[in-house]
């Protein structure tokens, strides 16, 4: 079909008129009720205009393309143009104030906070309380007259309540502990004259001392050989009966009733089979959370655990699964 001479000059003059026309239409446009309201005007004039005509109007289409490309932009802007100019883009709330439970969640693996692990989980992934040290092939330790004690991440200060009767102050800093002697208190982290002391009530488990300003908690583990010392059992390096309150197995689960988690702790005093000094090198963790805001670890390889010592316990495990299910 041929197009009519008149047709051609319409269409040649509304392309020559294109940059008045955006500009005229464009010019009074707010963001808001009105802007809506002059968008679906349009559409439905564009489509009453489209039933009316038959011929081709490709020309005409790019252009009405452009314009509607145009307001489509203001459209998307209209929430942001029509909110208050001082509006914060990202909600936060002053020091102090309650957080939601929304930003409880959020925030727990990234404060770098002391570790908790009350919060029920159905599968909880491995998390690594042993602290390394970046400049050496020996942990950061405190050895105590032949036993040891591996600092812990968390917390990252222990509070002056927990702790009990100084066992003495270090008298030798060493980078390499395992060529000192057993009869010594020395430590490769904290510094000499530094004061040692136990955990109210476990002594034989934990050890506090000031490294860098921080009291620093302290874990009984094995070392160069060294685990239980004369008759001790996994009960004397473990104090930690009548305080657990949650414990948690990593790619199994977590149990926070304490008589559940009193008989279980039970079970493995009195059924943990040791096996050597040595320890073990796995990524599955057994957390143990007291009542006193600490938490104990161990890793965990099959039906084997290892701090001090490395012990096999297999109905510890049955039970344990059981218990979550």
């Amino acid at each position: 079909m041929k197009k009519h001479p008149e047709q051609n000059e319409q269409f040649e003059a509304q392309l020559r008129n294109l940059p008045d026309t955006v500009n005229q239409s464009l010019a009074g446009l707010t963001a808001g009720t009105k802007l809506n309201n002059r968008i679906q005007m349009a559409v439905r004039d564009s489509r009453a205009s489209r039933q009316k005509k038959s011929f081709p109007v490709r020309r005409f289409v790019s252009v009405a393309g452009v314009c509607a490309a145009a307001v489509a932009l203001f459209v998307g802007l209209s929430p942001l143009l029509s909110s208050p100019a001082n509006a914060p883009l990202i909600q936060s709330s002053p020091l102090g104030d309650k957080p939601t439970a929304t930003e409880r969640t959020l925030r727990a693996d990234l404060t770098g906070s002391d570790v908790s692990i009350g919060q029920k989980q159905s599968v909880p992934s491995y998390r690594n309380l042993w602290s390394s040290s970046s400049d050496s092939s020996t942990f950061p330790l405190i050895g105590v007259n032949g036993s040891y004690y591996r600092m812990m991440t968390s917390p990252r200060s222990v509070s002056s309540s927990l702790l009990g009767a100084s066992l003495g102050t270090i008298a030798e800093y060493t980078t390499e502990p395992s060529l000192s002697g057993t009869n010594v208190m020395l430590s490769n982290k904290a510094a000499v004259g530094t004061e040692v002391y136990g955990i109210s009530g476990m002594s034989g488990t934990f050890v506090a001392a000031d490294v860098d300003g921080q009291t620093r908690l302290f874990q009984r583990v094995s070392f160069n050989g060294n685990a239980l010392k004369g008759s001790e059992t996994l009960a004397d390096v473990m104090q930690l009966s009548g305080h657990v309150a949650s414990i948690e197995l990593s790619g199994v689960g977590t149990i926070t009733d304490t008589s559940v988690c009193a008989d279980l702790i039970s079970l493995l005093l009195n059924d943990a089979t040791y096996e050597s000094s040595g320890s073990l090198s796995a990524k599955q963790s057994l957390l143990i959370e007291l009542d006193n805001g600490l938490v104990y670890q161990f890793t965990v390889k099959n039906d084997k655990i290892a701090s001090c010592g490395t012990w096999s316990c297999p109905e510890f495990f049955e039970a344990f699964e059981a218990a979550c299910e």
